[in-house]
């Protein structure tokens, strides 16, 4: 599972907008549950829950983690391929440079880099920004 999917298109994001799809990723979490299980869990008919999970399958959102045969019939269980999903700025906005930084920092020097960082933001904030200004934004994914 990856730490973060970023949504590129406003078709991923409708996607995952659906408040069953969005509750069906909320309930799966980091443990990989069934059709059935999450039918159990929602209180919703578990055909449903098959049409929602095929969609969310689909479009690459979760995935089939392990299968089980039981009875004769494959029970599949699914995980979200990520722990979190941002859409991508540019869906909103096409005119933004595209810059993308994507590093990771160990633990043991995370608190020196939020330091850093800090002081970036008092240095750089602007109370009055010129025709053309530059937005920056942060995850933190743990």
């Amino acid at each position: 599972m990856k730490d973060v999917h970023v949504l590129n298109s406003l078709e991923e994001i409708n996607v995952v907008s659906d408040p069953i799809r969005l509750n069906i990723i909320m309930n799966l979490g980091l443990t990989p549950k069934t059709a059935q299980d999450l039918s159990d869990k929602m209180g919703v008919s578990r055909s449903k829950i098959h049409y929602h999970l095929k969609i969310l399958e689909e479009n690459g959102i979760i995935e089939v983690v392990d299968t089980e045969l039981i009875n004769g019939i494959t029970q599949k269980y699914f995980l979200p391929v990520a722990k979190a999903f941002i859409p991508n700025s540019e869906i909103f906005n096409k005119n933004l440079e595209k810059n993308i930084f994507n590093f990771k920092i160990d633990a043991k020097d995370y608190d020196e880099f939020n330091k850093e960082l800090k002081n970036l933001i008092k240095k750089y904030n602007c109370e009055k920004l010129d025709k053309e200004s530059f937005q920056v934004q942060i995850y933190k994914v743990d």
